[in-house]
């Protein structure tokens, strides 16, 4: 993973780089804030396979399931969870870190792994954990913020995607239902998703507006790939609020830096708004390796009147061998595809673009800043393509 990153870093301008550099700074700081933010009045509680939930949840004495120690524990605790698997759905509604060392969260029969709700569940950690099997998300997280969800591996969730459990699950017309991809950030800000190895769900990462604002997060460091359905990472906008009343709906400010997003579905990258009043706005996509997915490698897309896509950026970014994009009507192979509606404009700069028939290629009224200095390797037929 560093080294891809550090690949894909070669070609980030000075002002992707400063960011970059700058939001890195940051996440170690407020990891290490986090890590240390135990507090001693309430402490660490330990959980193994072969304790008891009778028990203090001490590390002579563990519980067995994880639910039961979170069940004990106060605000602020650390709940150490050692190697075994837990068939469980664990919900964390106050800041807690849960702290996995080889340990499996089995969500079999179940919809989600982890779920992490609340306001007084910001500043939670979740690291060091397998999720898998859940019928929907692996990780949840539901109108919080300033969350760290790292070094985890998160596969084989979305286990009812097409099927009526849960709306998420649902087939719409001829939009397949995926449950909420792996990870799932719906009214989330100020989080980190990194480090994170994100495989063989129906999608990655997903950031969504249902119940508020996503804004201001960072993603970063992961490997995201083998989602056989839809996007690696996903920032969709669904709430018709957004255009009208930031405070209330929208996707934007968020940082999707230096991940390896590959063999997915969809899009590699995608920043979508679906319906009039829907917007994704003001991301940042920086350094990131994005190759081989089933449809462009990043996207823009606004489907009619009313929305907002702009002042997004796409910046340093290594693409190659993506497919075709349905939705901005490409008709070949693209690096980066754009579909607007409204007039809409952003930053498309130092990327290094090879094996597809389009490089950059803009179907609507759209202003990309930094075109000409993207870098076009001999396996892209047109540079610039316009519908």
């Amino acid at each position: 993973m560093p080294g891809m990153a550090a690949q894909a870093s070669r070609h980030i301008l000075r002002g992707g780089m400063a960011a970059a550099a700058v939001a890195l700074v940051l996440f170690a700081a407020s990891t290490a804030a986090a890590r240390t933010a135990v507090d001693p009045s309430t402490g660490v509680f330990s959980v193994s396979p072969s304790g008891s939930d009778s028990n203090s949840c001490s590390a002579a004495a563990p519980c067995k399931t994880i639910g039961r120690a979170v069940a004990q524990a106060g605000a602020g605790s650390m709940i150490v969870v050692g190697p075994g698997t837990y068939p469980e759905q664990v919900t964390v509604s106050r800041q807690l870190v849960l702290d996995g060392h080889g340990a499996t969260i089995d969500a079999s029969g179940k919809i989600n792994g982890i779920i992490l709700s609340g306001p007084a569940s910001a500043g939670s950690i979740v690291q060091g954990f397998t999720v898998e099997n859940a019928i929907g998300e692996g990780i949840l997280a539901v109108s919080t913020s300033n969350l760290g969800i790292l070094n985890n591996t998160v596969m084989g969730n979305d286990r009812g995607a097409n099927t009526t459990v849960t709306p998420a699950c649902t087939k719409v017309g001829d939009v397949p239902g995926d449950c909420g991809e792996a990870v799932h950030l719906m009214g989330v800000a100020s989080s980190r998703v990194v480090n994170n190895d994100i495989h063989n769900n129906v999608g990655g990462v997903l950031l969504t507006d249902e119940v508020g604002p996503t804004h201001d997060n960072l993603v970063a460091s992961n490997n995201i790939h083998d989602n056989a359905e839809d996007c690696g990472i996903t920032l969709p906008s669904h709430n018709p609020l957004a255009t009208t009343d930031p405070s209330r709906a929208g996707v934007y400010g968020n940082l999707i830096l230096g991940n390896v997003t590959e063999r997915n579905g969809g899009a590699g990258i995608g920043m979508f708004a679906p319906a009039p009043g829907m917007a994704s706005y003001n991301n940042q996509v920086t350094g990131n390796t994005v190759r081989n997915n089933g449809e462009a490698g990043i996207a823009i897309h606004a489907h009619a009147p009313g929305q907002n896509v702009s002042g997004n950026a796409i910046v340093g970014n290594t693409i190659s061998g993506n497919g075709v994009d349905p939705d901005a009507d490409s008709k070949a192979t693209v690096g980066i595809a754009i579909l607007t509606v409204d007039p809409s404009s952003g930053t498309i700069s130092g990327n290094f673009i090879n094996d597809e028939h389009f490089g950059v290629f803009v179907n609507g009224p759209f202003t990309a800043a930094g075109l000409a200095s993207n870098i076009f390797g001999s396996g892209v037929q047109v540079p610039v393509g316009h519908h």
